[in-house]
């Protein structure tokens, strides 16, 4: 049940379930109307404010404020930072709070609710790796990857936002325990019965396969390969029952990356203002 009065402000982060989310929201879209939620879609959204006012690409458009009765959703990842700039040596999204508190002082919101979907590492670095070829020029994971795996937590980008939105509460919910649990995700957090919204018919978009990396690698170091045939290489060889994921790493690294998220969420757990839910307990 939704407590807070003020706008939802969804950010993210990569790869916690956001796409399929909006495209929850999508096919909601009468039932957000009937229970008086402004959300305005992804694209549009990205191209009339992400764009111009984070990115520098163009002029972003002037917001229109919500009438006082009505709920203001506003959903985007990007809002965080590019997936290409996530992992830095400084840590997971070093600019993560002044953007998003550009974007709040540029749309007006005052006290928003926060809501930050959270991954474990193990996980969430390849995929989002994964995810930036698909729109950058290839280059191999671990240069990729700038943030030492010591450096990795998530406790900096909450501390962050709670800093930066002081009247604010944060809901955190886990990618790990979401699947399934969409709509009763967003009905929680939307205050709209579970049955009332529609889930999505939007079938997970193909991962890329450990051999179309090894593949990728073989023609980076031959200087032979840009980023039509990255699209290529990952049709031909798409992610399956015989065709394991992109997997960077050694078991002690994975067993170091699972201690660091444990450690995370107990930690977030019993901070003022965090409230972490398991969707599937909703």
């Amino acid at each position: 049940m939704r407590e807070h009065a003020g706008p939802i402000y969804w950010l993210g982060v990569h790869k916690t379930g956001t796409t399929f989310l909006q495209a929850c929201l999508e096919a909601s879209r009468e039932t957000l109307v009937q229970y008086r939620v402004d959300y305005q879609s992804l694209d549009a959204f990205r191209t009339a404010h992400t764009r111009p006012l984070l990115n520098l690409h163009g002029t972003p458009e002037t917001p229109s404020a919500s009438p006082a009765d009505r709920c203001q959703l506003v959903f985007d990842e990007n809002i965080l930072g590019l997936v290409q700039h996530v992992a830095s040596p400084e840590g997971l999204y070093p600019e993560g709070s002044w953007r998003a508190d550009e974007m709040a002082d540029h749309l007006g919101l005052e006290a928003p609710q926060l809501v930050l979907g959270l991954r474990g590492f193990a996980g969430f670095l390849p995929s989002l790796y994964c995810e930036a070829l698909k729109a950058t020029p290839f280059q191999p994971f671990r240069r990729f990857l700038r943030t030492p795996l010591e450096r990795l937590s998530w406790q900096p980008l909450v501390a962050g936002l709670l800093d930066t939105f002081p009247d604010s509460p944060i809901t955190i919910y886990t990618a790990e325990t979401l699947r399934n649990n969409e709509t009763r995700l967003l009905s929680y957090l939307l205050d709209i019965p579970a049955e009332a919204l529609s889930r999505a018919d939007h079938s997970e978009r193909p991962g890329f396969s450990q051999q179309a990396i090894d593949e990728m690698m073989k023609l980076y170091e031959a200087s032979d390969l840009d980023r039509a045939m990255v699209r290529r290489l990952v049709r031909a060889h798409p992610r399956g029952p015989d065709a394991p994921g992109f997997d960077p790493w050694s078991v002690e690294e994975r067993t170091q990356l699972d201690g660091l998220y444990t450690k995370d969420l107990e930690a977030l757990a019993a901070w003022p203002r965090v409230t972490l839910l398991d969707p599937s307990k909703l």
